[in-house]
């Protein structure tokens, strides 16, 4: 792909995400996007960054600052022509708004970065939960009973999962495994809602990502005071947002007790 085609992607996707396009633009705009995956991955990147400059804290200057701004602005400058911060900037100053640039620059690009290790994560998480379908059955030990799983996770895993009885909604507790995850081992609780399997990982804290569907499956994830929980399961995605609901609730109850 030329240069100059690339611009012009660049410039289709900013408008099409600005609602600029035309109806028919747009239609062949999404068009090629269903069938392309590199414009695909620029116009991902594009919405991740929107999202993420959306997400970031908006501060007032303080009225402090801005005169210790218009006084080392004013300080460049002849004593003849001082003026409130509005008028030619100094050198300094473009210095300072070029590092300021690079700040946000770099805090931005640690932020994608940090998205895409957890989409990382719950792409792994996925992975063990597909594999565990096609073995013989999607646990290693088969118990109902929460109290089993403590021990034999300790010597196994680094994270010990919270297990609930959710058997009153609706949810059985069949069994446990040990997946892995970034090279690590992590606990996965499974259990059952009818017809429907549900893996949930218990991983290190902070590692959670927004409800998702990935390789077809719903994708939710939480955190508590010590982990992220991760499930995973071919339900509904109103239904796997049940199951969290009655998960914490009952995790609660049992951390007061």
């Amino acid at each position: 792909m030329t240069a100059s085609a690339t611009d012009n992607d660049e410039l289709q996707i900013n408008a099409y995400c600005d609602g600029e396009l035309d109806p028919a633009s747009a239609i062949e705009f999404e068009r090629r996007l269903a069938g392309d995956e590199v414009l695909k991955a620029q116009y991902i990147r594009l919405l991740t960054l929107r999202r993420i400059l959306r997400s970031l804290p908006q501060y007032d200057m303080s009225p402090g600052l801005k005169n210790r701004m218009n006084s080392g602005l004013n300080s460049e400058r002849p004593r003849t022509t001082q003026r409130p911060l509005q008028g030619s900037w100094s050198f300094h100053a473009l210095a300072a708004a070029v590092v300021l640039g690079a700040v946000i620059s770099s805090s931005i690009m640690m932020m994608i970065d940090r998205q895409n290790l957890r989409a990382g994560v719950a792409s792994q998480v996925v992975a063990g939960h597909i594999r565990s379908l096609m073995a013989p059955r999607p646990f290693d030990v088969a118990s109902s009973d929460r109290r089993t799983f403590k021990p034999w996770f300790t010597s196994r895993v680094h994270e010990l999962p919270q297990v609930v009885d959710l058997a009153a909604q609706g949810f059985t507790l069949v069994g446990g495994r040990v997946d892995v995850v970034g090279h690590e081992p992590v606990a996965t609780i499974v259990y059952k809602h009818a017809a429907h399997t549900v893996s949930l990982t218990t991983l290190p804290l902070g590692q959670s990502v927004s409800a998702r569907e990935i390789a077809g499956y719903n994708v939710r994830s939480w955190d508590d005071a010590e982990c992220t929980y991760m499930a995973v399961s071919d339900l509904p995605s109103a239904d796997l947002a049940t199951f969290e609901r009655a998960f914490s609730a009952e995790s609660s109850v049992l951390e007061s007790n």
